[in-house]
């Protein structure tokens, strides 16, 4: 790091145009080989990835996505001459779009036309699966309906198809996080010129960072979500990272370091604790692999490469625009706002000197709040929120109501069984028993009559249930299926014959099932990983293993949170929301990386300057309190930034699951920067005393050394006594008394 320190400052104009051709190379890839965003799951080993297999081989036909036109007459009836014209014209129009299949009327298939006469709907049936569809072709199909629509007869859309065509680009919540996060930066900076100088960073990063998610997404399945997970991170980290380096760097240029040396002062300790801390979030990130759900894997891999990328953004780039710009960083200042990075003996040191004289008191009260805030967690429900949880702007979410109230919630989540004999056609016996086992479970509405391939070896039969598809009666709904009517209709079936249940909610089912499973792994690693890392960079064991288990209790805390609100409904109507629903099965995981990661970030920048002054005095006590001075103005400054950005996308987001992972992310930083960083903390590290740098002689030399921030005011002393640097970080105590010691 400190000869990449020298390059960057004394080559910045290489390093620029360095970043220029990388950004331009990008963009360029991005658009001759980016691919398409999805939503499709697949989940290798499940029933329910069986039965879309099984019809993808067997009968492709119904493989492809549908597109639910709902035609509904509010005051008149469903067969008046205007509503048939009306629903004849446009499943002619759209079945002369490209990638249309076939369009059936609400006479072509059973159970379209509602009970009260009121309600129909046309299927568009395309040849494809919605996330290889084209846009164009799916909006074509929707814009048909503006022809035909009128005060009595409302025309409204649902189905897969509708719900990519209305994945929202970046948008208001973007521009909302930057300017909050502006706003915090001037109040902390008390520069505008200063200010801006993380936002420049950040936005670098996160357009070369989403350049590579779409490239990506040629080779990988990358959810819709993707983006808009990545915007959130993206601007949140980058601008973390920046203002943690330029902190450094401004800290120098007010003892009066010339800009160049203050900008490798600045790369070798803030940016060696940014390429620490940033590798922990990507390790977390990449992690989510262990779970062996591609489509969460390629997500928490298209986030860690924006993380990654804002990383390498604020260690290279970053510190080379600083040198560029030199003492001008102060440019525009704000005269009641103006502050340097120091307030080592500010009223942060001060409180924390007030926590070490009551340790015990502070460990209790903070641990005991952590510990009610994570009691909702442990009634979490796993599953996956429907379209009625969309805002009522978008035709899916009004769809949804229509198909609600007209056929019953189930309607709009039908399983469905694939029943196969690849050695014979299904004799209508065979069917007919299946349909009725499938029929007489508990909290099945209605089974609808077998279709049959063209051969008769495969067989589509759809099951609608009586309640929603993200209630948990459907879910254990489909569980009955698999567990009663599936052995009964074998038992009246040849032996070749084979039934899987599928369906949008039998999938989150499985995910959640494998999730589950999985979850030793993901931990193991995770949680192993970050410890190993730490523990080698701090030499010490009590450390390492205290942040684990803080990070824990603030993630579940967190997690509680979003339980208590997404769940429970307390608070709901001020996200947007009007309906409480499941927690999307993926987020909690992909929560804990991203959140063990940046308690991680907060856990480094704290304990480098903790350490820095430790291995000076040897003194625990206050080298805590020196910790939390000289370090919490700016994690508290970080942590607002991201409480602005997360929330940002919690409050002005559209997408449920967007909302559950802003709020659960604003909240779970906020816990840690406050409860955990600055109390809890400081007063289990007043406690251990030395104890927190204690490492077994045998462990520490198996373990290899890292270096996050090496001390200026130690390096001094080893220039000028020429002490090798490994044996002050080897023995602290030692060379802290001492510094002329070997």
């Amino acid at each position: 790091m400190e000869r990449w320190s020298v390059f960057v400052s004394e080559h910045p104009w290489r390093v620029l145009l360095l970043w220029i051709a990388a950004i331009v190379l990008g963009a360029m890839a991005a658009r001759g080989l980016g691919g398409s965003l999805t939503d499709t799951f697949n989940v290798p080993g499940t029933e329910s990835q069986a039965a879309f297999d099984l019809l993808v081989d067997r009968f492709p036909a119904r493989s492809g996505s549908e597109l639910l036109a709902v035609f509904h007459t509010p005051d008149g009836a469903i067969s008046d001459p205007d509503a048939q014209s009306a629903m004849a014209s446009f499943s002619r129009e759209a079945a002369k779009v490209d990638e249309v299949a076939v369009v059936f009327l609400p006479s072509e298939r059973p159970g379209n036309v509602s009970p009260d006469g009121r309600t129909a709907i046309v299927r568009v049936a395309y040849d494809k699966l919605a996330n290889e569809l084209e846009t164009a072709n799916v909006g074509a199909v929707i814009e048909l309906a503006d022809e035909y629509r009128h005060d009595s007869l409302q025309i409204d859309f649902g189905g897969q198809p509708v719900r990519e065509y209305e994945t929202e680009p970046p948008g208001t919540a973007e521009l909302v996080g930057l300017a909050a996060a502006l706003i915090i930066l001037i109040v902390g900076f008390g520069s505008i010129f200063a200010a801006g100088m993380p936002i420049i960073s950040a936005l670098v990063g996160l357009a070369t960072g989403t350049a590579g998610i779409i490239i990506a997404a040629a080779f990988l399945d990358i959810t819709t979500a993707a983006p808009t997970f990545g915007a959130m991170l993206g601007i949140g980290v980058g601008i973390d990272y920046a203002l943690f380096v330029i902190a450094r760097f401004r800290e120098q240029l007010a003892e009066g370091v010339e800009p160049n040396e203050a900008a490798q002062a600045a790369v070798t300790t803030a940016g060696r604790a940014v390429a620490f801390a940033g590798s922990i979030v990507v390790v977390a990130l990449v992690s989510l692999f262990a779970i062996g759900i591609p489509l969460i894997a390629n997500l928490g891999l298209a986030a860690a490469v924006v993380v990654l990328i804002e990383m390498l953004v604020a260690i290279s780039l970053l510190p080379a625009l600083l040198v560029l710009i030199g003492r001008r960083i102060d440019k525009y200042s704000i005269p009641f706002l103006r502050h340097t990075a120091g307030g080592e003996r500010g009223r942060w040191y001060h409180f924390s000197r007030h926590i070490s004289r009551r340790p015990w008191l502070y460990l209790a009260l903070s641990t005991a709040i952590l510990v009610a805030l994570a009691i909702p967690a442990f009634s979490i429900q796993l599953g996956v929120s429907d379209d009625g949880n969309r805002p009522t702007e978008y035709t899916s979410r009004r769809a949804y109501d229509l198909i609600s109230n007209a056929f019953g919630p189930g309607v709009n989540g039908a399983l469905f069984a694939v029943v196969d004999n690849p050695q014979q056609r299904l004799s209508p016996a065979e069917l007919q028993a299946a349909s009725q086992a499938l029929s007489q479970v508990d909290g099945v509405a209605a089974v609808l009559p077998p279709d049959p391939s063209p051969n008769g070896e495969t067989a589509l039969i759809s099951v609608i249930p009586t309640t929603a598809p993200q209630e948990a009666e459907t879910r254990e709904l489909v569980n009955r299926l698999r567990q009663t009517a599936v052995p009964a209709a074998l038992d009246r079936a040849a032996d070749e014959t084979s039934i899987f249940i599928g369906g949008t909610t039998a999938a989150f089912e499985d995910v959640t099932a494998k999730m589950i499973s999985r979850l030793p792994y993901f931990f193991l690693i995770v949680i192993g990983i970050s410890v190993l890392l730490l523990m080698m960079a701090f030499r010490s064991v009590l450390v390492p293993l205290k942040a684990a288990l803080m990070n824990m209790m603030a993630i579940g805390a967190s997690i509680g949170f979003v339980v208590a609100i997404f769940q429970w409904g307390w608070g709901l109507e001020l996200t947007g929301l009007d309906r409480t629903g499941p927690i999307e099965s993926f987020l909690p995981m992909f929560m804990f990386a991203i959140l063990f990661g940046l308690s991680m970030d907060y856990e480094v920048f704290l304990l480098s300057r903790i350490r820095e002054h430790w291995l000076e005095s040897g003194d625990s006590t206050e080298s805590v309190a020196y910790g939390i001075g000289a370090s919490a103005r700016v994690i508290t400054a970080a942590a607002a930034i991201l409480i602005a950005v997360f929330a940002s996308f919690a409050v002005f987001g559209d997408e449920r699951t967007v909302k559950v992972f802003g709020m659960g992310m604003a909240f779970a930083i906020f816990i840690d920067a406050t409860l955990v960083r600055l109390v809890l903390v400081p007063a289990f590290m007043q406690i251990a005393g030395p104890a927190n740098w204690w490492l077994p002689r045998w462990l520490d030399g198996l373990l290899p050394r890292l270096t996050i921030d090496p001390p200026a005011p130690v390096r001094r002393v080893l220039r000028q006594r020429r002490i090798p640097l490994l044996s002050v970080l080897a023995h602290p105590q030692k060379t802290a008394q001492d510094p002329t010691t070997d």
